[in-house]
């Protein structure tokens, strides 16, 4: 340690001070950490900062609340500079307690600015000084970070490669490495990062939240699925991102509709619609959404009404738009445009006009790239068909259909849900056909079967 004369006055002062107590460097930490109730800096890193400030290269300037505290005095009597810097009054030499007011004004003023006029050159020097160290820790501070040089590049790879296993491996599986991925990233935003990398971390939270809402979709746990899309949104308003606000809407928007809750299904839709901009697939999806949950409700004028926003929009789409979760989201557009309305039309007893829509929403995915289609999205497609054909007399081609379905490669509770749905009805209209106990028995079946696996 050096020479006490040679230090600062308030460095000497706080050493003295610990040391009259007997406290060692890691044990005035813990009661700094005490008095503030942060958890961070970290203990060992605090002890080096305590070092540094009774060394005398930089002033507590952020500390000096918590060293009053754990000093049990007060911030003005514990950093008062002693008499012969020029900084301490008057004293009692009869002057007024007017006077003593106004010097101690002075006092705090200088204390709190690091100069004033009373202060001599010789400490204004010494003042300077010091500020010019708490200027470089100021920026030391502004980039010290955990986040590795390369962690966004190994995020974006990692996203990429769940991105596309996503329509094609087991949920089960895909889930499990998001979600470690989501764990990494949040112990990330819990360390030192700048604020630059903390906007975004919150991205990259935001879109495995998402993701991870998606897959415990398909898992068949709406509990857990709501929670990672709600945790989806708030993370990504935090980073002001409204496309990423406007996907997690959507999910949460569809867990509600397969929950048969379609009241907050249109809350939810229109709380995405809300930051959705209208020139990106998600503005279409959105409205189709909402549409579909209006059917459940039997608006008919709220859906046709939002129908049609949805398709003015979709003809002032760009050819091209970014992927989601591997699928270029225009197609994603492309289905709600079909396979939504289908649903839509369903869902009012229009069943003609249902079946020319699935129909066209089939047609288009199986026509599309490989890597934009999705088996369990044609499968559900396929039961809107089929309950299509049962409406219409048909029970034959409705139990093919649902048949269909059912051998999805990708099997995933969502399809099990609408299957139920086509059951009940070739039950409840044809239940003394073959049709009707051939698809009862393979839906049983699959109902018993756990979630996640490939069919």
């Amino acid at each position: 340690m050096a020479d006490e004369k040679a230090l600062p006055w308030w460095a000497a002062r706080l050493r003295a001070e610990r040391e009259r107590r007997g406290w060692n460097k890691p044990e005035m930490a813990r009661r700094l950490l005490k008095a503030t109730g942060r958890p961070y800096p970290p203990v060992p890193s605090l002890v080096r900062q305590i070092l540094g400030w009774e060394k005398g290269e930089h002033f507590p300037r952020d500390w000096t609340a918590a060293y009053a505290t754990a000093f049990d005095t007060t911030e003005e009597e514990l950093f008062r500079p002693p008499p012969d810097l020029g900084l301490a009054g008057c004293g009692d030499d009869g002057a007024g307690s007017e006077g003593r007011e106004v010097d101690a004004t002075k006092r705090r003023d200088a204390l709190r600015l690091g100069l004033a006029a009373s202060v001599a050159p010789a400490a204004m020097a010494a003042v300077l000084g010091e500020a010019a160290g708490e200027a470089m820790e100021f920026t030391r501070f502004a980039g010290a970070s955990a986040v590795g040089a390369g962690t966004f590049d190994h995020l974006q790879a990692a996203v990429a490669a769940i991105d596309r296993s996503y329509t094609s491996e087991p949920p089960a599986e895909v889930f499990a490495v998001a979600r470690a991925y989501r764990a990494r990233v949040h112990e990330l935003i819990r360390g030192p990062h700048t604020l630059k990398e903390g906007r975004e971390l919150y991205v990259w939270a935001a879109w495995l939240s998402e993701l991870l809402a998606w897959l415990a979709h398909d898992l068949g746990h709406p509990l857990t699925a709501e929670a990672y899309a709600i945790d989806s949104f708030e993370h990504a308003d935090q980073a002001g991102h409204d496309v990423l606000c406007a996907w997690a809407a959507d999910a949460l928007a569809s867990i509600a509709t397969y929950t048969d809750r379609p009241a907050h299904a249109v809350t939810a839709a229109r709380k995405g619609i809300a930051r959705a901009p209208a020139t990106h697939p998600i503005a279409v999806r959105l409205r189709a959404q909402a549409a579909r949950a209006h059917a459940r409700l039997g608006h008919r004028d709220d859906c046709d009404g939002l129908l049609r926003e949805a398709a003015g929009l979709y003809e002032r789409l760009p050819v091209r738009a970014p992927a989601h979760h591997g699928i270029e989201s225009r197609a994603l557009a492309d289905y709600a445009m079909t396979a939504h309305a289908a649903s839509v039309s369903l869902w009012l007893g229009d069943y003609r006009q249902a079946r020319r829509q699935a129909e066209s929403a089939l047609a288009a995915s199986e026509k599309g790239p490989a890597e934009d289609r999705s088996t369990s999205r044609e499968a559900i497609v396929r039961i809107d068909l089929a309950l299509a054909a049962v409406h219409l007399g048909e029970p034959d081609t409705a139990a093919d259909l649902g048949r269909q379905a059912l051998a999805s490669p990708r099997y995933v509770k969502s399809v099990l849900a609408r299957a139920g749905d086509l059951d009940a009805a070739l039950t409840a209209r044809y239940a003394e056909t073959g049709y009707a106990r051939d698809f009862h028995e393979r839906y049983v079946e699959l109902r018993r079967a756990p979630a996640g696996r490939s069919a």
